[in-house]
């Protein structure tokens, strides 16, 4: 089944891939000598994230003209995202990953994605939207800071509600409704997870998955 047209060739880049990672640079560590090369990040994480590149024509159900402009976007976004990370960094890789299977199944939401990047020097504060804790019951809206398996992770999550009359469910939180960045640093390196659709645990996990398949755990 092809991927709604919404959901990757629109709704993709800007949800994550433009909006996302050309932000990276804030709040990384700053280069330091003697640092470890930066890896080339991989073509998939699994069989359910797979970088934008390689994402089908099939598969977005786009016609040629329309696939060729969203590859050629999704390229000229990362590449661009690259290049003022090493103006800062030095060195940098940037690679942007969507969930496939969520995306080709039936439902319309939007399919999870994460976005990794890497540069050289030792884990920064995370906190993307400042350093104070939000928990109000009333908006529905949360904001939390933490150390989830030795990541570093900002973590915003909105409270489940009603589709139709919009009023909390009181049901627990699912990965649709979370927002989280994870940072690691690991032999010089430090990798960054920006993410939506995943919970705090899961990108932590998908943080090891990274320096695993780059050979860095």
């Amino acid at each position: 089944m092809p991927i709604a047209r919404s959901t990757v060739v629109g709704a993709t880049t800007g949800v994550l891939l433009l909006a996302g990672a050309v932000g990276f640079g804030v709040g990384l560590p700053k280069l330091v000598d003697d640092t470890a090369a930066v890896p080339s990040l991989p073509t998939k994480l699994d069989d359910r994230f797979v970088a934008l590149q390689k994402v089908t024509q099939e598969q977005t159900g786009a016609d040629a003209e329309r696939y060729a402009t969203f590859v050629k976007e999704t390229e000229a976004s990362e590449a661009a995202s690259q290049k003022a990370l090493e103006a800062q960094y030095g060195e940098a890789a940037v690679r942007a990953y969507i969930d496939v299977p969520q995306a080709t199944s039936a439902a319309q939401s939007v399919p999870a994605q994460i976005a990794v990047t890497v540069v050289p020097g030792e884990a920064g504060l995370v906190n993307p939207s400042g350093p104070f804790v939000v928990d109000d019951t009333d908006s529905g809206t949360h904001y939390a800071l933490e150390d989830i398996d030795g990541s570093h992770c900002a973590i915003a999550w909105s409270d489940p509600v009603d589709q139709t009359t919009g009023a909390p469910t009181g049901e627990k939180p699912t990965g649709a409704d979370y927002r989280v960045q994870c940072r690691k640093a690991v032999n010089g390196l430090t990798y960054d997870l920006f993410t939506n659709g995943l919970t705090p645990d899961e990108v932590a996990s998908y943080v090891d998955k990274v320096l695993a398949l780059t050979h860095q755990a």
